[in-house]
Formats: structure tokens, sequence, C-alpha cells
């Protein structure tokens, strides 16, 4: 027989399910989640370093996870994404956000430096 105890108050809801606070944790290490930002794999909650280390995509510009936290935005091209702070031309360091662009084997090149080729 499984013991179960009442929620006082305080309680976490995820997935139209109830929670105490202490017992919502991330599924990779256990870390309580209840204020913290997560987000879920499936069914599971993960904390942002969690889920950052199985699950996201990493930048082509810094190779960090792009979790959607903090500045989530993103840019994808073919198969790579960069944080909108890193794709930029990969000569002169100009933003490419908003801008034409050049592939170039693994680089990204601006016009100018497009042309100069």
């Amino acid at each position: 027989m499984t013991k179960t105890r009442a929620l006082a108050k305080g309680g976490v809801t995820y997935q139209d399910e109830v929670w105490h606070k202490e017992c919502f944790v991330c599924t990779g290490c256990k870390a309580p989640l209840a204020g913290q930002p997560f987000t879920s794999q499936g069914d599971s909650p993960y904390c942002v370093k969690c889920f950052s280390t199985l699950y996201a995509q990493k930048c082509a510009g810094c190779n960090t996870a792009i979790t959607g936290f903090g500045d989530g935005k993103y840019v994808s091209f073919q198969e790579r994404q960069w944080h909108q702070p890193c794709f930029k031309c990969s000569r002169c360091s100009v933003s490419l956000v908003g801008a034409g662009f050049f592939p170039d084997r693994d680089q990204i090149l601006c016009s100018d430096c497009n042309s100069d080729e």
C-alpha cells in the first residue's frame, strides 16, 4: 500500500498533476524545479543545465546549447543553428541577422566578404 501525503499548501501543477514542491525535481539531476525555469522532453521535466547537456542543439558559432531561455532567439540554416548574437560573418564578424549572407563550406559570409573572393 502506497502512502500519500496531502497537500496543505503551495503545490506545483505540471501536466494536470499536482506535486509537492520538494517532489517536483529534474529527471536528470534531481534538483528542485519549483520556481525555476525548466523544460521537458516527452513527459519528463528537466532543469536548463540537464536539458542543454542531453537534448539541446549546439550553436555553430559558440558551440554552446540553444535552449530558448534568456535570449532564446536563434537562426537556423540547413542543418546548423546559431544564437542571434553568434550569427555573423566568418571573416569580418558583422552581424548577419536580417541580412543576406553567402554559405561557403563551413563559413557564412556577408556580401562584402563574398565579393572579395
